[in-house]
């Protein structure tokens, strides 16, 4: 492995250090699109699109953290909790789709490509006890990309994340995280494997959606607007979620 390979490693690992099985997104609105995007998550294959039912919408809330999250279960011991910070959008335990609370979090097309039927949303009040105990979760890179073309070309992802630099003069880390997750070496410790590009362009600021369409051109969206079924089917779309931090909710 080249020296100069080992140095763009050696900033992603960086960008992980603390990491502890917490990610904290930005706002209501981006823990809103990837719950969305993914389908109610009870697992990791349907946290990234695969199954989930689409008639309930879970969006459980912690009343004591303040917490909107989802938990992806891991084949391993360990778990994954995306989470927002907020107070409560509803005192409702059901919620329907086209009430006006979510219109505030997203726009019309957002919301015509989202539902596709009678979904409902159900917004349980729950502490998850298990992720206090959560065991010690490692990332560990797969693959590292040295465009960002052959990476949303070739994993093609359902949901981008991203770590925005703190300074222009850093590169933002670029990942998705691998379906199934590395089987422990140690007994105290798992790795969850992702695949990685280093952006020093910064291409992903302030965008939502990354649009890719059948002859591999890439577009970067902040809203998606009206958007044509032979679009739909020409294209596809990813997420992008830029994540605040992986601080602990509590």
């Amino acid at each position: 492995m080249s020296e100069q390979l080992n140095q763009k490693i050696k900033i992603v690992e960086d960008y992980f250090k603390g990491f502890n099985g917490f990610i904290e997104l930005k706002d209501f609105r981006s823990y809103l699109l990837f719950t969305l995007t993914s389908q109610v998550p009870n697992n990791i294959m349907a946290q990234f699109g695969f199954g989930g039912n689409r008639e309930i919408i879970n969006l459980p809330y912690d009343p004591d953290s303040k917490i909107y999250y989802q938990k992806i279960n891991l084949i391993s011991s360990s778990v994954l909790v995306l989470y927002t910070k907020g107070e409560p959008i509803s005192d409702k335990l059901v919620m329907e789709k086209d009430e006006s609370i979510f219109k505030k979090y997203l726009n019309s097309n957002e919301m015509s490509l989202a539902f596709r039927g009678k979904e409902k949303f159900l917004l349980p009040k729950v502490s998850d006890c298990g992720a206090l105990n959560n065991s010690n979760l490692v990332m560990k890179i797969d693959d590292f990309f040295h465009s960002f073309e052959s990476f949303i070309s070739f994993s093609q992802p359902n949901v981008l994340f991203v770590i925005d630099a703190k300074s222009d003069d850093q590169p933002d880390l670029l990942f998705t995280f691998n379906m199934m997750p590395q089987l422990p070496g140690k007994s105290d410790e798992h790795v969850l494997k992702i695949d990685a590009f280093l952006d020093a362009e910064h291409k992903t600021r302030d965008i939502t959606y990354i649009k890719r369409e059948e002859d591999f051109k890439i577009s970067y969206i902040k809203d998606i607007k009206e958007v044509s079924h032979g679009e739909l089917y020409k294209s596809a779309f990813s997420l992008v979620i830029h994540i605040k931090s992986f601080n602990k909710p509590y």
